[in-house]
């Protein structure tokens, strides 16, 4: 009895589809007896990238998935094929976050707190700018916290 899974990965964050391919055989390999499953994903017409901060997390970055898309919840710049400069700097702007902001007390001083948030105003124009042709940025953070 054996099994070969095989998975291929085109353009997923370009928005096109992901393919996985499972192949399992059962019994002797001579019976030839085999099963094929596809399973394709689809990915809405428009992605939506969310953005806002939570502790213990490397990264600021969320995507709800649908029922044809499941790419998890919690994603990461390699997600969306982001460069490598603004992956340093989402992380830098999660880790200001974690350092300055209590979730019990609110942030250490309202200098930090302003300057986190014109940081992530930056940052979520540069990240609309690198999705434009998939996905949209929902910024949650700040202000728009509460415009959801």
């Amino acid at each position: 009895m054996g099994a070969c899974t095989e998975t291929t990965q085109t353009g997923a964050s370009e928005g096109r589809s992901l393919r996985t391919t499972l192949t399992a055989r059962a019994g002797h390999a001579s019976a030839g007896v085999g099963i094929v499953q596809f399973m394709e994903q689809i990915p809405p017409h428009r992605r939506v990238i969310r953005l806002f901060p939570e502790y213990s997390r490397d990264y600021p970055l969320w995507e709800d998935s649908t029922p044809t898309w499941d790419v998890g919840y919690t994603t990461t710049p390699a997600t969306y094929g982001l460069s490598q400069e603004l992956g340093e700097d989402l992380a830098g702007w999660q880790a200001f976050f974690e350092e300055h902001a209590n979730p019990f007390q609110g942030w250490d001083t309202d200098a930090n707190l302003q300057k986190w948030l014109r940081d992530g105003e930056w940052i979520a124009l540069r990240l609309q700018d690198e999705v434009q042709s998939f996905a949209d940025v929902q910024r949650e953070f700040g202000p728009w916290r509460d415009r959801l």
